[in-house]
């Protein structure tokens, strides 16, 4: 039905929202430790090299047969041949343990954040955040994407507080320079990450709104109603950064020592009681978009191939994630730096080759239209994606 379709605007939330969690919480620690022009250097490569990625991501999805988990796109123009059962079981669970450091990285921010601002135990913390963000499995991914409305609109009037704060309690300040060129670069990877959008992306090309199709090969219908795909990933992309660099510039003016959990901080540098609990809002909003995202992919995956109900499915696919945030001693960064490794992985080794053979005969526009397939195009891209998984080997600190 339609009205269970996401809206335009919903979709472009539902993007921004993916990966925002991580890029809010980590990426100002990192800023801290460059200067403006590395800053703006890095986030500009990161933007393009990530808005033509899942640009192509999104062509390789609309133009498969299966388009509603990553797997089936995968298995109709990558795992052919006699190997093709052992390749898909590998790269299922490949994909299964990028999607468990994902939800991994969101549970340890909120829970720490839960944890410091109730004053009670970690791994109590955890478990709450989970179960709280677990009962979106029960509106399905209509009601993420109406939740991923609010909470970004929530980030984003947050965002501008605490900068406006900051700039009234100003501790630090931010050099007109480049930076160490070895950090900037681990930024680049950073930004890289938290601009990942991959299974919103997916979730996106299957549920929008979508116009009336026509027998004109052309994108858009009788009446001129454009498919806003492309759109939706282009100014959901821009969101994210645009609210993570702002927040970033909050953070290092009015934070006297930039957190690693970078709204601790910032509270504390500004002082004023209330100021935690916002930043607290924004962490929570924050870590829900980036959960629901990804829990409800993960999901698909295990729902699509084991046939599975959406809520055992969820429960399945997500538990782990709270389990090992109780029980694993890593950092965020140390997280966030290794997920930032295993997704460009992927994107090298079955993305990008299966995007080549879907757009040799595509059943659906070319959102990328002439650039569509080209070795310039695709070698820009490539090469992205390995300096995204070279930076995540540089430690931040």
């Amino acid at each position: 039905m339609q009205s269970k379709k996401l809206t335009f605007i919903e979709s472009v939330m539902l993007i921004a929202g993916a990966g925002i969690g991580t890029g809010i919480i980590s990426i100002p620690y990192a800023i801290a430790r460059i200067g403006v022009f590395g800053t703006l250097t890095a986030l500009a490569v990161a933007y393009v090299v990530s808005v033509f990625t899942y640009l192509m991501l999104a062509d390789l999805v609309r133009n498969s047969k299966e388009p509603e988990d990553l797997i089936g796109s995968l298995n109709e123009h990558v795992f052919t041949g006699k190997g093709r059962r052992v390749l898909n079981v590998v790269f299922l669970v490949l994909l299964a343990l990028l999607l468990l450091e994902f939800l991994v990285v969101y549970t340890l921010c909120a829970g720490n954040v839960l944890a410091d601002l109730f004053g009670i135990n970690g791994a109590l913390a955890k478990t709450l955040f989970y179960l709280a963000a677990s009962s979106i499995v029960f509106v399905g991914v209509k009601g993420m994407g109406v939740g991923e409305k609010i909470s970004v609109t929530l980030i984003g009037v947050v965002v501008i507080g605490l900068t406006v704060l900051s700039l009234f309690h100003r501790h630090g300040t931010i050099p007109l320079s480049f930076g160490r060129g070895s950090v900037v670069f681990a930024v680049y990877g950073l930004f890289m990450y938290s601009l990942s959008s991959t299974f919103a992306v997916i979730q996106v090309c299957n549920h929008i709104e979508k116009p009336e199709q026509t027998d004109a090969p052309a994108e858009g219908d009788a009446k001129g109603k454009p498919d806003r795909t492309g759109q939706a990933v282009v100014w959901g992309i821009a969101l994210n950064g645009i609210l993570t660099t702002v927040f970033s510039v909050a953070v290092i003016l009015g934070s006297e020592n930039v957190t690693e959990i970078a709204t601790i901080g910032l509270s504390r540098g500004i002082g004023i009681p209330f100021v935690k609990v916002l930043c607290s809002l924004l962490v929570l909003g924050a870590m829900f978009t980036s959960f629901w995202s990804i829990g409800f992919a993960f999901s698909d995956v295990v729902s699509c191939r084991f046939k599975r109900s959406t809520q055992l499915s969820w429960l399945i696919t997500t538990l782990p994630a709270a389990l090992i945030a109780v029980l694993v001693p890593l950092s965020v960064l140390d997280y966030v730096q290794i997920g930032a490794g295993a997704l460009s992985l992927i994107f090298l080794l079955v993305v990008f080759p299966a995007y080549l053979h879907a757009v040799k005969d595509p059943i659906q526009p070319l959102l990328l239209g002439k650039l569509s397939g080209k070795r310039g195009l695709i070698a820009f891209v490539v090469i992205g994606t390995v300096l995204m998984a070279a930076a995540s080997l540089i430690p931040i600190s």
